[in-house]
């Protein structure tokens, strides 16, 4: 039994060891869907066309744009730890905010984290 459970074991460690991580996976563009406000959703007035995106660059560099709210950029963290994205927004310290996500192949979903205005948010986003 041994001389299966070994190999079985280190196919597993191997597998996990090459999966993308969370800072890997979220790179590219991602087109925002539903956006929802204390569980209400909110998304005709937050992504009234249905245009809003980010795009994460491996630089650790960000871009968004879409109406209403028009177009921004700046820095992407990710802690690892706690699963939180750091947005650090040229825009100014008011347009900061922390994010837990959570990755499932194509979709990315948002809670908003560390301040009584992004808690009130969940935002999900498709890869495009």
């Amino acid at each position: 039994m041994i001389k299966y459970t070994l190999p079985l074991f280190l196919f597993v460690f191997i597998l996990n060891a090459c999966a993308p991580t969370i800072p890997q996976k979220i790179k590219g563009t991602w087109q925002m869907g539903q956006v929802y406000d204390n569980s209400t959703n909110v998304t005709d007035q937050h992504n009234p066309k249905a245009d809003r995106w980010i795009t994460f660059f491996k630089d650790g560099s960000f871009k968004s744009g879409g109406a209403p709210f028009g177009k921004n950029e700046g820095k992407w963290i990710f802690y690892e730890a706690d699963k939180v994205l750091y947005l650090d927004s040229n825009a100014g310290a008011e347009d900061d905010s922390y994010w837990v996500l959570q990755i499932k192949q194509s979709e990315m979903n948002w809670s908003g984290a560390r301040s009584s205005f992004t808690e009130r948010f969940r935002i999900n986003f498709s890869k495009r």
